[in-house]
């Protein structure tokens, strides 16, 4: 069973496609989707990571094929849509997981931090998406999963363009859900809480950070990137065909509201 639930047979013969799928949560995504069955092209700047990952999926038994891909740049993105068809013959389903952040105050952001977040985040999931969306269009079925986070639905001090950006992908998975549903195409997203990364531990999460994080959430500790992974899976299976325009939370009950643990909850 993969990620708990999904047998090595359940995205037999899919091809799917992975942006940011060299490391963290998307290389989780990709290596489970691959021990699922799964045909991968993996998308990112950093081609190192990807040959990385790609290489493991083939240990598996799996076709993977690494693209450099900017997905700020449409035509990177329509290369990586082309990729895809010509070496797996189909597209069925997008993961949405290119992602970009830094800790800053708002008040000290320069111009270019702030499109680099919201053109990684925002534009390029659209940009991902309208590529491969064209492709699957045209077989009338297809999936897209997006990456967003907790921290488009709450306020976002210190990385308030990953906020903005995390927000508007929210909203845009709820539109693009609307409007490609007669084409047979559900667009979902996932918004996992804080997510103890490698490249998160180096940018936002200091040590007394996280302790902090783990202190207010209820499960009592960080999102691993592993985490991410069953709902990722659900969206984008048959178990999902009739679920479009959702936003699953994976955050341990951090966005719950809670009384104060004085008014009688056991630690």
């Amino acid at each position: 069973m993969i990620a708990g639930v999904f047998s090595e047979h359940a995205f037999a013969d899919r091809s799917v496609v992975v942006t940011g799928g060299g490391s963290g949560i998307g290389r989780e995504i990709a290596l489970a989707f691959a021990r699922c069955g799964a045909d991968l092209v993996l998308a990112s700047r950093k081609l190192d990571n990807l040959e990385r990952a790609a290489a493991e999926i083939r240990a598996l038994g799996r076709r993977a094929f690494a693209v450099q891909t900017n997905v700020r740049e449409a035509a990177d993105c329509q290369r990586m849509a082309e990729t895809a068809v010509r070496e797996l013959g189909k597209i069925d389903v997008l993961i949405n997981n290119a992602g970009a952040n830094f800790a800053c105050p708002a008040a000290a952001i320069t111009p270019n931090g702030w499109r680099t977040i919201v053109d990684v985040v925002l534009s390029g999931s659209f940009l991902a998406a309208q590529a491969c969306a064209r492709f699957m269009m045209e077989r009338r079925a297809g999936r897209i999963v997006s990456i967003a986070a907790t921290n488009g639905m709450t306020a976002s001090p210190v990385i308030a363009p990953s906020g903005a950006a995390k927000a508007g992908l929210i909203n845009l998975t709820r539109t693009l859900a609307v409007e490609w549903a007669p084409f047979g195409i559900t667009v979902n997203a996932v918004s996992p809480g804080a997510v103890d990364t490698a490249g998160a531990s180096e940018r936002i999460f200091p040590e007394a950070a996280k302790q902090a994080i783990a202190k207010a959430t209820p499960l009592g500790r960080m999102a691993a990137p592993a985490d991410c992974v069953g709902a990722v899976l659900f969206l984008a299976s048959d178990g999902a065909a009739f679920v479009t325009g959702a936003n699953l939370v994976v955050d341990g009950g951090a966005m719950l509201p809670q009384l104060p643990r004085f008014l009688g909850a056991s630690e």
